[in-house]
């Protein structure tokens, strides 16, 4: 039997990948996502480990793909205001989505959930193949011969990876994603609080690393911890007792929400970030996690993803229009000039934002409180984050812009 041949393959259905097929939908191009995870389903009950902060960039997609009216609204929660502050001194800054005339600052959600809703939109109209393994890749006349696990051979013009941090497309094409271990081991889970969370997400920084308070939605406004610190201590986190975990949790909140409570399951693991060498090969590009991992303190790892997905589609569009190869050296040049600088100086400023409240010396904890009460009084440099928080600045796609 004959290779099929299709215009597109998307190797990976998590957000990006999933966001990228649902951008090129309508596109006439012959699409298809390769996925190793089973059917994507709603998530119930309580509220999942596995959250993100999506912007108003990412949610303004996801309304214009058509995904947005498919998330359960009690498992989407958008909200108004933010409050960062430094544990050991005064410094504080608080934001709030009026200070840019915003709908909301953000909108917690599952990941599962997106996916699921992702799932829903994609399927019915292009092959979202799930439980399917990739085994080889092999360079092909006309791009990428791909064999699945079941002995099945298909070849693409364009192969796209976003299979995650642990890419298998980046290894093969050859591109370097040397991990980096950031110093954190992150504790996550599902809280509940004695007071309301107020649609408020909460990010205290202390010397072993920042704790944010994540807001989520249903009928007990739950919220999500992500407490990053040294790898003995969130191993030591993680084996504590319910009741000895809630005291440190509480203490460490410092009270802002009352006494606090884990619900369910605690994860633990460590936060390596990655950036790849480059984002594009022979007849190939890569996506999201595939391409870049930064640590997860300013919850901008999957908003990066999502861009790149819009981007990559926007640029295989604009040469399908012209009738220009989908994958030619110079629309896979524009592609990665949009996106790989961005990425990196996202990923270089948490970086130092980072070092910054993990530094001991009295004259940088000085420097940092007298720099947040700065920002606090300061509406143009609120502004300027708050606008950057949005996902308003950059190079934006279409799709993400206002």
């Amino acid at each position: 039997m004959n290779d099929q041949i299709w215009d597109v393959v998307i190797v990976g259905g998590g957000m990006a990948g999933g966001l990228m097929a649902a951008a090129l939908l309508d596109s006439g191009l012959r699409v298809q996502l390769l996925d190793a995870a089973p059917p994507p389903q709603p998530p119930t009950g309580l509220i999942r480990p596995r959250v993100s902060a999506l912007t108003e960039a990412s949610v303004r997609m996801l309304r214009r793909l058509g995904v947005e009216p498919l998330l359960a609204a009690d498992r989407m929660l958008p909200y108004q205001s933010m409050q960062v502050w430094d544990g050991d001194g005064t410094g504080q800054v608080d934001f709030h989505a009026r200070d840019a005339g915003a709908e909301a600052l953000g909108w917690m959600v599952e990941n599962d959930a997106v996916v699921a809703a992702l799932y829903q939109r994609v399927a019915p109209q292009l092959p979202w193949r799930v439980a399917t393994s990739v085994v080889d890749l092999q360079r092909h006349a006309l791009g990428w011969q791909i064999t699945l696990a079941d002995g099945e051979t298909l070849v693409t013009r364009l192969l796209v990876g976003a299979d995650g941090a642990h890419s298998s497309v980046r290894d093969r094409l050859g591109i370097a994603g040397t991990p980096r271990p950031s110093g954190h081991w992150a504790v996550v889970g599902t809280i509940a609080t004695e007071l309301p969370h107020g649609a408020c997400a909460r990010q205290r920084f202390i010397d072993s690393g920042p704790l944010a308070l994540l807001p989520m939605g249903g009928a007990d406004a739950p919220c999500s911890i992500v407490w990053s610190t040294s790898e003995a201590d969130a191993k030591r986190l993680a084996a504590l007792p319910e009741a000895a975990f809630n005291q440190a949790l509480t203490l460490a909140s410092e009270g802002v929400l009352g006494a606090l409570s884990i619900q369910g399951p605690r994860g633990c693991f460590p936060i390596i970030e990655r950036h790849a060498s480059s984002y594009v090969g022979r007849h190939a590009a890569l996506i999201g996690d595939a391409a870049h991992v930064v640590h997860p303190l300013a919850g901008q790892g999957i908003n990066l993803g999502m861009l790149d997905a819009a981007v990559l589609a926007e640029e295989l569009l604009r040469a399908h229009a012209r009738g220009l190869p989908l994958s030619s050296p110079a629309t896979l040049a524009r592609y990665e000039r949009r996106r790989r600088g961005h990425n990196l100086l996202m990923q270089q400023s948490f970086h130092g934002l980072k070092w910054l409240f993990e530094q001991p010396a009295l004259p940088l904890r000085l420097l940092r409180n007298l720099g947040l009460r700065g920002v606090q009084q300061a509406p143009p440099l609120k502004q300027f984050f708050v606008q950057q928080a949005l996902g308003r600045r950059g190079d934006l796609p279409a799709l993400a812009r206002a």
